[in-house]
């Protein structure tokens, strides 16, 4: 009976929970009737959504879809001091690969304002630089080696939306001739072995090992010409040092084989060395036999107004077939240069520079046992001593505990820091001054117009490289070139 009975009550708890939770959901379920029938319909999120215009939705993107236009090559040729086209024209926002070829002497690169820059291009190599694409409108490029964008490479960029481009289209990467920014690609077959300095292309390390002990072993090599011969004055009866030069284009060859357009004095780059000495009368005639006018710069020689040699400023400049006759009497000595003072942009770096060295006017001053002088230039006949690059640079030979001046003359447009092994370098003279208090050096600079003395002495046997330390001017792919050559100590 106890257990019917609690049966019975459980029975009717579970009947009383049931209409409970009955009369609790119609309680919910009237209180929403109300609400719509309220509120009504038209504001529910789902009438909102239904009400509201649709916007149009965005394709999927195509992941194969065509380039803003069809990438262009666009072939460059970078000289000195030009760059050919100096108006380029192309599709605006489209690829573009510019093939570069330096036909220079000179290290060049190619920037376009607002773009971007090349890689340097050695020269006799081509490179090839690629961009996304050029923004519509003018851009302004130059090489950014100093002093080339002054003596005239610079070129303007035109980006246009109908450009018609006078080059075949961009080979693509699958037809094996695609490159990547401002380097060679596995499948470039006719691209060059080296586009960039330090890149060797396909040679093994034997092959490397073997054309760069190849240069060094044609030291010095012989080339010819020679510049900066010691031109010895006539002497006028009234004891006047008088120098006739010839100012006319020359083939001269810079290293064995390599044969280059340039100018000189007296068929010679550099023009032959004067020397003279404080208080002389100097009379040099000048003679153009160029195809172009010219005049003569003394640098940093004291000289009338009248002799300063720059055309329009103080004296007309020498048209081809006349002669100007310059006329001081020496005041300061010192290492000094002479050079043209017209398009010298181009001339002075293409050959008509020269020496002119006045001895101490206490000849005691400086003690040494060889006298050197050592003209730096860059320019259309490359990066030279004297007018000739490695192998074909002359090494300084001494003897063992020997003193050697060593005159720098840079006449180029870049910087040059001179560095020598094993030994030190005291320097002894800025342009053409001698130094109070001398100091020692490892790498001495020389800016170009500058002239640094220096003296070096020789206390360690062997063969010691001696070079420009911008090690583009000194050694690349092919070993040493340009601004190289060594002192020998026996």
């Amino acid at each position: 009976m106890a257990q019917e009975h609690e049966h019975g009550t459980q029975t009717g708890s579970r009947a009383t929970t049931g209409w409970a939770a009955f009369a609790a959901t119609a309680v919910v379920l009237f209180a929403l009737l109300v609400w719509l029938l309220v509120v009504g319909p038209a504001t529910t999120p789902a009438a909102d959504v239904a009400e509201t215009p649709e916007e149009p939705t965005a394709e999927p993107a195509d992941e194969e879809a065509e380039p803003a236009g069809e990438a262009v090559t666009v072939g460059i040729e970078l000289g000195d001091m030009y760059i050919d086209p100096d108006e380029i024209e192309v599709p605006a926002d489209t690829p573009v690969a510019f093939e570069l070829e330096n036909v220079g002497g000179a290290e060049h690169d190619f920037e376009i304002d607002g773009v971007g820059g090349s890689p340097m291009v050695q020269p006799g190599e081509t490179l090839t630089w690629e961009v996304d694409g050029i923004p519509e409108g003018e851009h302004g490029a130059i090489c950014t080696v100093p002093g080339h964008e002054g003596a005239g490479m610079t070129a303007t960029v035109v980006a246009t939306p109908d450009a018609e481009v006078a080059a075949e289209p961009a080979a693509t990467d699958e037809e094996g001739d695609g490159t990547s920014d401002g380097g060679d690609s596995e499948g470039d077959e006719e691209g060059s072995d080296a586009t960039e300095s330090g890149d060797h292309g396909d040679m093994t390390p034997e092959e490397m090992v073997e054309v760069h002990d190849g240069g060094v072993a044609d030291f010095p090599a012989e080339t010819e010409g020679q510049g900066g011969e010691p031109l010895e004055p006539e002497i006028d009866d009234d004891g006047t040092l008088v120098w006739e030069l010839t100012a006319e284009h020359v083939e001269w060859e810079v290293e064995p084989g390599d044969v280059r357009e340039g100018m000189g004095y007296n068929g010679m780059i550099p023009g032959p060395e004067l020397r003279a000495e404080v208080g002389d009368d100097v009379r040099i005639e000048l003679t153009n036999e160029l195809d172009e006018p010219t005049a003569l710069h003394m640098h940093h020689l004291a000289v009338p107004n009248e002799m300063d040699g720059v055309p329009g400023l103080t004296q007309d400049s020498i048209l081809p077939g006349e002669t100007f006759t310059y006329e001081f009497t020496v005041d300061n000595d010192g290492s000094h240069m002479y050079h043209s003072h017209f398009d010298s942009a181009r001339q002075v770096p293409g050959g008509l520079l020269g020496a002119f060295v006045v001895e101490d006017e206490d000849p005691d001053a400086v003690d040494a046992d060889h006298d050197v002088t050592m003209i730096l230039n860059d320019g259309p006949l490359g990066y030279t001593i004297n007018g000739k690059g490695f192998p074909a640079t002359e090494p300084i030979e001494v003897e063992q505990g020997e003193t050697v001046r060593v005159r720098y003359m840079n006449e180029g447009l870049e910087i040059h820091p001179m560095h020598l092994h094993g030994m030190r370098q005291e320097v002894i003279a800025y342009d053409g001054d001698l130094l109070e208090q001398t100091h020692t050096e490892d790498t001495v600079n020389v800016a170009p117009g500058e002239r640094v003395d220096v003296l070096i002495e020789a206390t360690e046997p062997g063969a010691w490289a001696f070079h420009c330390h911008v090690l583009s001017h000194a050694e690349g792919s092919d070993g040493m070139f340009g601004m190289v050559t060594a002192m020998i100590v026996e």
